[in-house]
């Protein structure tokens, strides 16, 4: 008897089966969207400018860990009725917030860059990999480079992956692009630097590092020979030397840049068997073939 008793007793402690639980578990989360919808036991107001998005501790708590540490250790968030969340779009709140409740959240080319933000600093990790899932169909060479860096900002690897890959497959487009005007030192030569990066001739990577340089050429003097070092001058043709890169005044005005260019101009002047001592420290690029091409989604995609 005893051990029929066990036996039933596992029957009734059998729990429902994935579909059923996760269905069980939205229609809760339903009831407690439609609670703050209508304020029902809400028991905290976030405050975002002059917006209250009225929510509850634990269904923020359960979403975000950044709410989780708030209202469970003691911090003075833990206590208050009303949260202000301090440099915050309401309107992005707002969809945080929602999301929480519905696991659904409208993500479009309006709000990606700050809903990204957003997740990531609290922490909403779902809504992050939606957010870099729609940034990695909108790459171009217009914000590819801005996006490499912010996906290096947000620990990223998924979206710095895929924001470089095309920066090297298409740097002939990327480099005349004004975002590359913005980098600072560092990042562009280490830009330059890349074996990877698809480009024919060498001439190209050369007019990269010239135009950022003309960019500020007071303020970025101190960073030309760095910049220049970057540049296979082997690899550029003996007429661009001679006639574009000796002429260009930055150079002229720097010696340790002539030099530069000097050698490159020697190795032309070497038999074939001379040239690779010379050639030894150049690095040669990835030869340019065919492109790939990245579809766009609607600006008005929506992902759940």
């Amino acid at each position: 008897m005893a051990a029929s008793g066990v036996a039933q007793s596992r029957k009734m402690e059998k729990k429902p089966d994935a579909r059923e639980e996760a269905k069980l578990l939205a229609g809760s989360m339903a009831v407690m969207s439609d609670m703050r919808s209508r304020k029902i036991l809400c028991d905290v107001i976030l405050v975002v400018q002059e917006r209250e998005i009225a929510a509850h501790h634990v269904v923020l708590a359960a979403a975000s860990p950044v709410f989780n540490v708030m209202f469970t250790t003691g911090m003075l968030e833990s206590t208050s009725f009303e949260v202000e969340l301090k440099d915050a779009d309401p309107n992005i709140i707002e969809h945080l917030v929602e999301f929480a409740y519905t696991a659904r959240v409208s993500v479009n080319s309006n709000n990606v860059q700050s809903l990204l933000d957003a997740s990531n600093q609290y922490q909403l990790q779902p809504v992050k990999h939606i957010c870099v899932d729609f940034l990695k169909e909108q790459v171009d060479p217009s914000n590819c480079l801005g996006l490499s860096v912010r996906a290096e900002r947000l620990d990223s690897p998924e979206l710095k992956a895929t924001a470089d890959a095309f920066i090297h497959q298409h740097f002939t487009d990327v480099y005349k692009t004004e975002e590359i005007l913005q980098l600072d030192a560092q990042r562009v030569m280490h830009l330059l630097h890349q074996e990877a990066l698809t480009v024919s001739p060498e001439e190209q990577v050369y007019d990269a590092a010239i135009r950022w340089l003309r960019h500020d050429a007071r303020n970025r003097q101190p960073f030309m020979v760095g910049v220049l070092t970057q540049v296979g001058f082997p690899l550029i043709s003996k007429n661009f030397l001679s006639t574009t890169v000796l002429a260009e005044p930055l150079i002229q005005d720097t010696p340790e840049c002539l030099k530069m260019v000097t050698s490159g101009m020697r190795y032309h002047l070497l038999s074939p068997e001379y040239r690779k001592e010379l050639a030894d420290g150049t690095r040669l690029r990835r030869p340019q073939s065919c492109r790939y091409s990245n579809p766009k989604l609607e600006s008005g995609a929506y992902y759940t």
